[in-house]
């Protein structure tokens, strides 16, 4: 079984080298995976091992910003909270940095039966540059996040042959997103994304649990696994999702 920091810098590796600008290096308890485009999330350092005093997470995140001031775009750093000494706040102020998003790493086997019929939806696989920009543009909505961000993501060479990328239309306009990619010998689900004016209505989980579907017939196997938001958790927990590690995003404190 793969360790859920694994799972996640593995991730980070696979989607990061499709841009033709990618830097992805490791050592010194850190892995970052710079893709070096202008959206954040593909600009990642990752905390690689535990560190049991403040004086080695003071190192860890001299090492991570030292990456980033290569990295021309903003940037951000993943921590494990239960591989953090106590206090571990204050070094991550102390470095300049915030705590900005809460993660959680998640996996299931097979996963639970739906606990309602799947939405009305219809589900294309991305398959050319349209399929591509409709899924950046509903991740950039349901991020609240301007749309050019999603730009280096929004084309059809970024997915690769082994990845299934899925948007779900209704009355033939983009509402949901979800993608399975091959990862440490999981189906690792990422991308999943629902239009604002488009959630509570099930069309998330309906697209993802078709990712899911795909993934495993592909890859061969049962066992997915992801990172998921606090808003998301609780939506992947009943689908039969089990909590695996908690992860702080760190990026840059605003003055």
């Amino acid at each position: 079984m793969s360790d859920t920091v694994e799972v996640f810098i593995e991730a980070w590796k696979l989607m990061t080298a499709r841009f033709a600008s990618h830097r992805i290096q490791e050592g010194d308890g850190v892995a970052s995976c710079f893709g070096n485009v202008p959206l954040l999330f593909f600009n990642l350092w990752v905390q690689s091992r535990p560190v049991a005093s403040s004086d080695e997470l003071r190192a860890l995140l001299a090492t991570g910003k030292e990456r980033a001031a290569e990295c021309a775009h903003p940037t951000g750093g993943i921590l494990r909270v239960d591989w953090l000494p106590a206090g571990w706040e204050v070094s991550v102020q102390e470095a300049g940095l915030a705590r900005t998003m809460t993660l959680t790493g998640m996996e299931s086997g097979p996963l639970l039966a739906a606990r309602r019929p799947a939405a009305a939806i219809e589900i294309r696989r991305v398959a050319d540059d349209v399929g591509a920009r409709d899924l950046a543009m509903v991740n950039a909505r349901a991020y609240d996040m301007p749309l050019e961000l999603f730009d280096c993501m929004a084309n059809i060479g970024w997915w690769g042959a082994d990845s299934f990328g899925y948007v779900g239309y209704v009355d033939g306009k983009p509402v949901s997103t979800a993608a399975a990619l091959p990862v440490a010998g999981t189906v690792y689900i990422a991308l999943v994304a629902t239009m604002p004016e488009a959630q509570s209505k099930g069309y998330a989980e309906t697209v993802m649990r078709h990712a899911v579907t795909q993934g495993q017939r592909s890859m061969g196997t049962m066992r997915t696994t992801l990172h998921a938001s606090d808003k998301g958790r609780p939506v992947y927990a009943a689908m039969g999702y089990v909590a695996v590690g908690e992860f702080a995003l760190v990026a840059a404190a605003k003055t």
